[in-house]
């Protein structure tokens, strides 16, 4: 089931050696032609259906001079792309991974305990949460917002995965921001529970208290779960190890069966 499941850090570096190209505004067949390889080759690296060696990776970025540091990160995703787990320890490949995982996704299950899903966040309510100074903007912030999600709700039907999202009692209390624009996004979310091609439910405290079950997002495809993220403050940890993936599963259908779509304040 998860066998099948793209590497992480190879969706990674292959994007990462298509976007130190553009860069450079070097042609895919210019820049075969100045590291002697075939065009058809460095194609598959950057699509994610080869894996190159650490040294070609070098050996590409020298010949397009990118910055050592950009550098340092390829060859090290070289190193570890045939790794099933892959840590996103600065949160430069969250964004990238996410998208690239629901577009194979059939469904996307996500459990958020004490926080609106990102998804689902109002742009007022994401502010507030920015203003804590605890969370940095991401690289893409408008790609998961509740703007961005009716929009994928209004395209037509089999272009987006089925949603289901179980929001932890806790969210919907909060300390930060005003009492107006949160009561703006409960009913924001609560709207969303009504739509036939999204599951929006609550999971009482009592059923799961705050702190037992940490956030993540599970990847389902027609043969089954694939992939999870579980996030940390910076970005994320992706999971296509089969054990793993079949746990965080089964754990998703345990919340499913304590969940409601009634209680919210």
């Amino acid at each position: 089931m998860t066998d099948t499941a793209p590497r992480p850090a190879l969706i990674a570096l292959a994007d990462g050696l298509r976007d130190a190209r553009t860069r450079r505004g070097v042609g895919l067949r210019r820049l075969a032609d100045m590291i002697n390889l075939h065009p058809g080759v460095l194609s598959s690296f950057e699509l994610g259906k080869r894996i190159p060696p650490d040294t070609t990776v070098a050996h590409i970025l020298g010949v397009l001079r990118s910055p050592t540091a950009v550098c340092d990160q390829l060859v090290d995703l070289a190193r570890r792309a045939h790794e099933r787990d892959f840590i996103d320890h600065a949160g430069r490949a969250e964004d990238l991974l996410r998208t690239t995982y629901e577009q194979q996704s059939t469904h996307v299950f996500e459990w958020s305990p004490t926080l609106i899903p990102e998804a689902l966040q109002t742009v007022e309510y994401a502010r507030a949460l920015r203003d804590t100074g605890l969370v940095e903007p991401s690289s893409d912030a408008g790609r998961r917002s509740l703007t961005r999600t009716v929009q994928e709700l209004t395209s037509p039907a089999g272009a987006e995965p089925r949603r289901t999202y179980l929001i932890g009692e806790a969210a919907t209390r909060s300390d930060f921001g005003s009492a107006g624009e949160f009561r703006a996004q409960l009913d924001a979310v609560i709207a969303l529970t009504r739509h036939p091609r999204m599951s929006v439910c609550l999971v009482p405290a009592v059923e799961c208290p705050p702190g037992l079950i940490e956030r993540f997002t599970l990847y389902e495809n027609r043969a089954g779960a694939f992939t999870v993220a579980v996030p940390h403050h910076r970005g994320a940890v992706f999971i296509t190890h089969e054990d793993t993936v079949t746990a965080y599963r089964k754990t998703a259908k345990a919340l499913q069966r304590h969940a409601t779509d009634t209680g919210w304040r």
